[in-house]
């Protein structure tokens, strides 16, 4: 910013403000002023998705119409694996902003490349994060200046080794009575969403339905299975395993017959 100036600059005519918004009145050395009849307020709210995507208001409220989201595609990665970042730059409306300036910066504990660039023709700026230490999180944070300020946007990577628990309900079981069994996976205790899980059985005579599917926002696949009523063996060993981080458990569970 440039020095003090000893005369009095013209005041700047407000944004969207006409000559009919103001009216004159008169100092009284003579000199005309004016006054406005309107008043300004800015306003932003933005919902954050969840899992995948965070976005941010700019750094000073009202300073400027550009919006900025940050997406991660997973949000948990194995050591040897990359995530996909996507950072997208729009005005109020949402309508995309090309060739705007977009740079990352990240905690420890991962390697960005590349780092900085332009938004393109639909306002997108995307890189791959990749881990270099054995296990941890490691926020990406996302900047793009411009003009009436700058705007940023974060979101969270978690990386490490993939973790499978299951749990049953009820447990132990009824013959006869349908239970529930829910394989949960994450990574460095986040949540995996979108993993394949199987279940299956040591003992054929169990039907889980469905036997395949997906995990949850809370990195939980759900199925269900009715144990036989009667008759032995009153317990078998439960399959789970997730087909794309190829992480496997076995449980065994235990039921009643109807007699106990």
């Amino acid at each position: 910013m440039g020095g003090a100036s000893s005369s009095r600059p013209a005041r700047p005519e407000a944004k969207g403000e006409s000559v009919r918004d103001r009216e004159s009145t008169t100092d009284s050395d003579g000199r005309a002023r004016d006054l406005s009849r309107r008043t300004a307020i800015g306003a932003a709210a933005l919902s954050v998705p969840a899992i995948v995507m965070v976005a941010a208001t700019p750094a000073f409220a009202g300073s400027t119409d550009r919006r900025i989201t940050i997406t991660l595609a997973p949000t948990a990665v194995r050591v040897s694996e990359s995530s996909s970042v996507t950072v997208r730059v729009t005005n109020a409306a949402g309508a995309p902003l090309a060739g705007q300036a977009v740079s990352l910066s990240a905690s420890s504990g991962v390697t960005l490349g590349p780092s900085s660039g332009l938004t393109d023709g639909s306002g997108t700026f995307t890189t791959r994060v990749t881990p270099s230490t054995a296990e941890g999180t490691s926020t990406i944070t996302a900047v793009s200046p411009g003009a009436g300020g700058t705007v940023s946007a974060a979101a969270t990577l978690a990386y490490g080794a993939p973790v499978l628990e299951v749990r049953f309900s009820p447990d132990p079981g009824k013959g006869g009575t349908r239970s529930a069994v829910m394989a949960t996976l994450t990574i460095h205790s986040v949540a995996v969403e979108g993993s394949t899980i199987s279940i299956s059985s040591s003992e054929p005579r169990l039907v889980f339905s469905p036997s395949i599917g997906t995990t949850d926002a809370a990195g939980t696949f759900s199925s269900s299975f009715v144990p036989f009523p009667s008759g032995t063996p009153r317990s078998a060993d439960i399959f789970a395993w997730s087909l794309d981080y190829g992480t496997a458990v076995t449980v065994r569970y235990v039921w009643l017959t109807p007699s106990n």
